[in-house]
């Protein structure tokens, strides 16, 4: 399919433009090395544990199920208990989230073809736009980490609402600050339920960045791609 009078296209950042789960691997070995987890337990244990954690909070977080200062701070203590650490984990804990961060935002990986699908909207005029519910301390610092900030027109997050994807008032009040129509906007993420889900429910049309080939019954999305470059080399946009 080709979508037709589309104007603004919102793209999702963690693991759509960014590369969340590779950048955080990397951010999470220096984290590991420099407070002596290895000690406890090896380093793929460790990653292991605290990835599989990070999604099951971000998960109930999307939802506005628990609180931002819970996801920090529980996925951390959580690791460590689970690790035998014998200090204390809340402090402990809020270092290493702190340290995590920081580093986190550095990292200049990009998924494959992000870049080049950017270039390529921007370029056929559309008004481009993340939308994301990542942090408002790092999520900036990652455009500009990844060399695509002068890509994006405007970055809307859920800090600055105070409503997570998928619920509807973060997208409406995307529409608001980019001047979008529901009509002619499109959402691109890799998130089913948060990016696709979210999108459909505000009236806009989605693209399901399906990387994994996760199968969805029944999928509300417009359109799916495993490859970011399928959005050019299919005409999609």
């Amino acid at each position: 399919m080709t979508f037709s009078n589309i104007k603004t296209v919102f793209v999702d950042l963690d693991d759509t433009l960014w590369w969340f789960s590779e950048n955080s691997k990397v951010a999470m070995r220096y984290v590991f090395d420099e407070f002596g987890l290895s000690r406890f337990c090896p380093y793929d244990e460790f990653i292991g544990i605290y990835l599989t954690k990070n999604q099951e909070l971000w998960d109930l977080y999307h939802y506005g199920k628990i609180e931002k200062s819970f996801l920090v701070t529980e996925r951390f203590r959580y690791v460590l208990e689970k690790i035998g650490f014998d200090g204390d984990f809340a402090e402990s804990g809020s270092a290493m989230n702190d340290r995590d961060l920081n580093c986190l935002a550095q990292q200049k990986l990009l998924l494959p073809g992000a870049k080049a699908m950017l270039e390529y909207l921007v370029g056929k005029g559309y008004d481009v736009n993340v939308l994301s519910n990542g942090f408002k301390l790092v999520q900036a610092q990652k455009l500009k980490s990844g060399g695509i900030d002068h890509l994006i027109h405007k970055l809307i997050l859920s800090d600055d609402c105070g409503v997570t994807k998928p619920l509807p008032g973060i997208f409406e009040y995307a529409m608001r600050e980019c001047g979008a129509d529901a009509e002619t906007t499109v959402m691109i993420g890799d998130n089913y339920d948060a990016d696709i889900c979210g999108a459909h429910n505000a009236g806009w049309h989605t693209i399901f960045f399906n990387m994994k080939g996760a199968s969805i019954e029944n999928s509300v999305a417009d359109a799916e791609v495993q490859n970011l470059m399928e959005i050019e080399e299919r005409g999609l946009l």
